[in-house]
């Protein structure tokens, strides 16, 4: 059997672990690049939790919410949920399995446990400590990085942790963005309004923003996406000014890229636990200087020329920065032109393309043979193998 030349065809079944009902960095990667492989000709199906009925989606259950790493995931867990998903990875007879987040309960490891074909992996966590492989799940991830074809990580952050939990190969790909759907298109941009991508968790930094509004000329303002009115009331540390806010909440893709064509500077003010910047692969491609914290998943991704990099938690030194592009239109558009011109590494054709290379080589004749898994074996606390099938311990 010799490597696959062509994945046209293919038919891939993408794997996400988190809610598709709410809108978060990694289901958006997933709609994204299901999106783009279809471009590519390949049979494409998400499989997914959610609330029923999930759009351009198979549902494989309900969500609940669970905070870790400063923020809050939406993931399915219980035994209909390991039903539902078992089922759907050996019925639906794909080709390849492509897995996100592959250890997490239960989606991911229900898929995992019962894939019959090669399977790629992608990781998107990054935390600064040990974070959510600890004890029986650094374990699991030990073990079962043995049964994967490849892995994906989508930032160096990102491989660094999982080397932590799973030491193996990792090829370093990064999240995609559509570059041409984000092109500016407003050439009058007035100097004075500051964009904020972000949900209000902790993790986000957004009370950091809003201090710094108070050391910025009354005329700049901030738009903020993702953030509803009734969020801004339940943040730490104010009061704030927040005749100079506008929280727009939840916005539809249209929303999102006017807003970004309106607003003169992105700032993501994130204190941690960033794995990658999507928000600021958006900001560069939009033609927005970035003003970003200066933690592990931003600086891999913003360029010098594109932005600046400030100290996480640096009120100050973040209202600094963000003036200094409010008040130069010269250095704006000199930073939005580089960005742009660096976004370009994550468009999508680009990124579909070094990801279909790995599906090659993990169909190929050389990539790693996924080991059964052994009946009745135990690998995470209340879970165990029976008939190659994840359930819960003590029933079907």
């Amino acid at each position: 059997m010799s490597r696959p030349t062509s994945t046209a065809g293919l038919r891939v079944g993408l794997v996400c672990p988190y809610s598709w009902s709410i809108k978060g960095g990694v289901n958006a990667h997933v709609a994204g690049f299901a999106a783009a492989l279809r471009a590519r000709g390949l049979s494409v199906e998400v499989l997914a939790p959610g609330e029923p009925p999930l759009e351009d989606a198979i549902w494989l259950g309900p969500t609940l919410s669970v905070r870790n790493n400063g923020s809050v995931g939406h993931i399915a867990v219980g035994p209909a949920t390991i039903r539902r998903t078992a089922r759907a990875v050996r019925r639906r007879k794909y080709d390849l399995l492509h897995i996100h987040e592959p250890f997490c309960p239960s989606v991911g490891i229900a898929a995992l446990a019962n894939a019959e074909v090669p399977v790629v992996a992608t990781f998107h966590r990054y935390s600064d400590g040990p974070g959510f492989y600890r004890g029986p799940l650094q374990r699991l991830a030990r073990w079962g990085g043995g049964h994967l074809s490849a892995r994906i990580a989508v930032s160096p952050a990102a491989r660094e942790f999982m080397m932590r939990a799973a030491p193996g190969e990792y090829h370093v790909i990064p999240n995609g963005v559509d570059i041409e759907d984000l092109r500016p298109t407003t050439v009058d941009r007035g100097g004075s309004r500051i964009l904020f991508v972000g949900r209000p968790e902790p993790r986000k930094g957004l009370p950091v923003l809003l201090a710094a509004l108070r050391h910025m000329p009354p005329e700049v303002s901030i738009d903020l996406v993702g953030t509803g009115p009734d969020d801004l009331l339940k943040l730490p540390g104010g009061p704030f000014d927040l005749s100079r806010v506008r929280a727009h909440g939840r916005v539809d893709d249209a929303t999102r890229r006017r807003l970004m064509g309106e607003t003169d500077v992105l700032a993501a003010p994130s204190l941690m636990g960033e794995s990658f910047g999507i928000v600021l692969v958006e900001g560069m491609a939009a033609g927005l200087p970035v003003v970003a914290s200066r933690i592990t998943g931003y600086a891999d991704v913003l360029p010098d020329e594109c932005g600046r990099l400030v100290e996480p938690g640096d009120v100050a030194g973040l209202a600094r920065a963000l003036m200094e592009f409010l008040s130069d239109e010269d250095l704006r558009v000199r930073t939005g032109e580089a960005g742009r011109r660096a976004s370009v590494r994550y468009d999508w054709p680009r990124v579909t393309g070094e990801v279909l290379d790995v599906y090659l080589d993990a169909l190929g004749p050389t990539a790693p043979r996924r080991p059964r898994f052994r009946p009745g074996s135990r690998f995470v606390p209340g879970h165990s193998i029976h008939g190659g099938e994840v359930v819960e311990a003590g029933g079907r």
